[in-house]
C-alpha cells in the first residue's frame, strides 16, 4: 500500500514517484519494472521509496487514487447527477480523462485497465463518494449502484481511450446520461 503524506514536500515527492512509474509503464512492460529501476530512474534511493509505498503495487495505487482524487478534489468530482447539473458533470468527468490520457495510455499497454475500474470502485466506496439521489437508499442499494455507475462510467473511458478518443466528449455525455436516465432495454 502506500502511506499518507503528512507535508506538502513529502506529498510532492510521492506524487513524483508515481509519475514515474506512469513513465516507465509506457516504455517498459509493468511486470518488468522493479523498484530499483523506478529509484534509479527517478534519482532517489530505495530507502525514500519505502518511506512512500511498501512496494510496487502500492505505487500504483497511489498513481490511481491520487490522480482520481485530483477530479474530486477539483470540484468536478461532485456528479450530483441531478437533472440541471448531470451534463456539466459529466462533460468534466470526459474531458478530465481525455487529459489523462498518458495514464490511460500506460494502462493500456500493460492489461491494466481493469485495476483502474477496481480502484475507482474502492474510493467511491470508502469515501462514499456517490451522487445526492441514492444517498437516501437502503445500504445494499446504495453499493450496487454505485458499482453500477462507476464501474459503467470507466469502462466507457476506457474504450472510448481504446478508440482514440474519436467522440467528441459532449457526446460521450449524451451517451452516458442516456444509459443513466432511460432504460436499458425498451
Amino acid at each position: 500500500m502506500y502511506k499518507q503524506c503528512k507535508t506538502e514536500q513529502s506529498a510532492q515527492r510521492q506524487r513524483q514517484l508515481e509519475l514515474g512509474l506512469m513513465q516507465m509503464m509506457l516504455t517498459k512492460r509493468y511486470e518488468e519494472i522493479s523498484v530499483s529501476d523506478l529509484c534509479d530512474e527517478m534519482n532517489v534511493p530505495r530507502k525514500s521509496f519505502y518511506r512512500y509505498f511498501s512496494s510496487k503495487d502500492g505505487c500504483l495505487f497511489a498513481l490511481l487514487d491520487h490522480t482520481m482524487m485530483e477530479f474530486f478534489d477539483s470540484g468536478l468530482g461532485a456528479l450530483g447527477l441531478t437533472p440541471g447539473t448531470a451534463i456539466g458533470d459529466l462533460d468534466r468527468y470526459f474531458v478530465f480523462w481525455k487529459e489523462h490520457r498518458l495514464l490511460l495510455d500506460a494502462l493500456q499497454r500493460n492489461s491494466l485497465s481493469g485495476i483502474l475500474v477496481e480502484r475507482a470502485m474502492s474510493l467511491a466506496q470508502r469515501e462514499r463518494l456517490m451522487p445526492g439521489y441514492i444517498r437516501n437508499w437502503a445500504q445494499d442499494l446504495q453499493q450496487l449502484a454505485l458499482s453500477f455507475a462507476v464501474s459503467g462510467l470507466l469502462s466507457m473511458v476506457v474504450q472510448w481511450h481504446k478508440q482514440n478518443f474519436s467522440t467528441p466528449a459532449s457526446e460521450m455525455t449524451r451517451i452516458a446520461v442516456a444509459m443513466l436516465t432511460k432504460p436499458l432495454i425498451q
